[in-house]
Parts: structure tokens; sequence; C-alpha cells
């Protein structure tokens, strides 16, 4: 099926896109084959959050080895199982991403096989669709995301930025990444106010020398409070007065330093001299 035939079904079946979804379908052939070819997904199964008409789960079909795909609107479930009969595939899940039992879901169709990530993400879902898999433990090999330009910059945030977060560190732990596209406006329907980004974040096969849960723990609780100084968050944390100043010292940060300021390394350095006192 082309991406008009698919947007004429819509038509056909009297479909109204619902606003509080995020559901901007993107309708351009050329982006659509774009993503597929930078989310590196030939021969590799594929995890795809948000089918929404299955534009994009239909290039995905032609080139993944296994497609499971989860779509939230129940009104798009008997279009999608229109677009998707001709392959053998792809697996239709309707439910919830952040509700549905991921993990159990991905081990039973992909076999415990690695696979990939690939979601077109409403800017209000962007944050806890990434933390859960990013804290999900599961067999990631990348994940390939559409953002609005937007959240694509706070994912990204540098450290020292306003915008720099809990996210983007732990994106940085686990993950480099990659720009694939820019897609304008014109390549949706309906048409959104702004720009989205696709970033590929490939998993790194080597991660830093901490561990990720407890290292994911300091990091949240070092920027509970933004506007109060590392050291404050810290004693938060758990840590007393004495031994918070100590790792700060131990780190060369400054002793009014703020955890927006800490780069990735620093963070490490701060939880390894963390471990090492406790």
């Amino acid at each position: 099926m082309t991406t008009g035939e698919i947007m004429t079904l819509l038509s056909v079946r009297g479909f109204r896109f619902t606003h509080s979804l995020g559901q901007n379908f993107l309708v351009d052939d050329e982006a659509l084959e774009t993503i597929v070819r930078g989310a590196d997904v030939e021969n590799k199964n594929v995890l795809e959050i948000g089918a929404g008409a299955g534009c994009l789960t239909n290039v995905l079909c032609r080139e993944a080895k296994r497609v499971l795909t989860i779509e939230i609107d129940d009104k798009l479930i008997p279009v999608l199982e229109t677009v998707l009969s001709p392959y053998k595939n792809v697996k239709l899940v309707e439910g919830d991403a952040l509700q549905l039992d991921l993990k159990r879901l991905t081990e039973d169709y992909f076999e415990g096989e690695p696979f990939c990530v690939v979601a077109n993400l409403p800017y209000y879902i962007t944050t806890p669709i990434l933390e859960t898999l990013l804290g999900s433990h599961l067999p990631l090999q990348s994940m390939t995301v559409m953002l609005q330009k937007e959240a694509a910059q706070r994912v990204q945030a540098q450290p020292g930025g306003k915008e720099y977060s809990p996210l983007a560190v732990h994106l940085r732990y686990r993950c480099t990444a990659e720009k694939i596209l820019t897609a304008t406006p014109d390549c949706f329907q309906p048409q959104p106010h702004v720009e989205s980004v696709v970033i590929r974040f490939a998993m790194k096969e080597e991660l830093p020398p901490v561990p990720e849960d407890g290292f994911v723990k300091l990091v949240k609780a070092s920027f509970l409070m933004r506007r109060k100084t590392l050291l404050n968050n810290l004693l938060g944390y758990g840590l007393s007065r004495e031994m918070a100043e100590h790792v700060i010292t131990a780190c060369g940060l400054p002793a009014t330093v703020r955890a927006e300021a800490l780069s990735l390394d620093d963070f490490v350095n701060l939880y390894q001299n963390i471990l090492d006192v406790r």
C-alpha cells in the first residue's frame, strides 16, 4: 500500500485525528525512507512505538526481520490490520507502551534476540518513553526516535544549559547520538506547528565503569532541586555534609557547583568517589 492509499483509507473510514494523542502522521515518502535507512534495521528486529496509520510501519516491514508495532488508538487498529495484511513479519499490539510489559512482549516475539526501537514520539511522552526504555534492561541495539525540535534540544542538551537534565546525562551514559533528518511541518498530516527531528541513539558497547542503576539514582538526586547546589542535593541523597564536601573536593569541583554544570565524566567521577567512601 502506498502512503497516499493509506491516507485515502483513513478518509474512507472516517478517521478523525486526536490532538491529545499527538497524532501527526508522517506522510512524506522520502522522509520515511530516510528514517528507515538511518535506523539501520535491515534484517533486524524492530519495536515500533506508535504505529499511527502504518506509513512508517509499511516501510519497516519491507526491511526488518520482524516488526512488533504498538498503537494506543483503537480506532486505528482496523486500518493497520488492512495496511499490514500483506506482511507476515509483523505483529500489531493495541495498548499504551508505558503500561504494556515490553520485556515479555519483545522476548516472546523476538525470541530473546536484540532489537531496535523506532518511534514517533508526541512531546508529552518523550521523557517517559525514553526513561522507560533506558531503565528496562532490554537488549536494545538502537533507538531511532522522531521528536519535536524542542524535545530534541532537551534530550541533547549540553552541561551548563537550563535544558540539561538527568535524561540527557543518562542518554550520554548509554548511547551515542546521530541526527538523521529534520522534518518540516509539510511532511505531516495534519501539519504540526513545529519542526521535528529524527535522532538515532546507538547503544554503546562499553559503558562507563559504574553501575547503571545507582548512577542514574545519583544523577536524579543531583538535579532534584535545580536551584540548590550539588552539595545540598547530595545531603538529600543521604550523604553527610562532611562526606558530600569530601567527594566534591575529590572531583576537583567548586563547593558551590550545581548539577547542571557537570559533564558525564564529572558524574561518573562523583559516583566513583561516593562508592569509595561508602
